[in-house]
């Protein structure tokens, strides 16, 4: 939601700091579209209503008559990610990891981890920092270790922990 839509909301019902509730922007919505259907300009029903014209033009292409939940935000969220990794692969990652950290070799590169992936043949096969993402994400390592990525180290500390 722009400014030019908050400034209008005075004196509305706010949801919290600075936010509209959603039942008033379903409200907003409703009274623009229906000021257009009733034949008011679209460059005064802007202006009064302080909208932008896209905005209009958005809520008047999806309303309809029979659904009573025309004036609902959609979610933005997609629906799939293909280009997510694998669950399995994931895991794998992980338990390589433990594995290969168990028997005393320090710190584990992604280069290595990666290296034990190809000769298993995994596919698709998942980039050094696709590797390193993972293991900063599943937090496996401990407190304060460490993960390579070619010559460079980062340090994992727990997210409590100032870096």
């Amino acid at each position: 939601m722009t400014s030019r839509t908050n400034r209008h909301s005075v004196g509305r019902n706010r949801g919290g700091a600075g936010e509209v509730a959603p039942a008033d922007l379903a409200y907003r919505r409703q009274l623009a579209v229906k000021r257009y259907l009733d034949g008011d300009p679209i460059e005064r029903i802007c202006q009064e209503m302080g909208c932008s014209k896209s905005w209009l033009y958005k809520w008047k292409k999806r309303y309809q008559a029979a659904e009573p939940a025309w004036s609902q935000e959609h979610s933005r969220r997609p629906d799939s990610t293909p280009t997510k990794t694998p669950a399995a692969l994931a895991a794998e990652i992980v338990r390589l990891r433990q594995t290969l950290s168990s028997d005393g070799s320090g710190t584990v590169s992604a280069d290595v981890i990666r290296d034990h992936l190809r000769q298993h043949r995994v596919e698709p096969m998942p980039s050094r920092r696709t590797i390193y993402r993972i293991l900063n994400r599943q937090r496996q390592e401990g407190p304060f270790s460490s993960i390579t990525i070619d010559t460079r180290t980062a340090l994992l500390a727990p997210p409590h922990i100032e870096r």
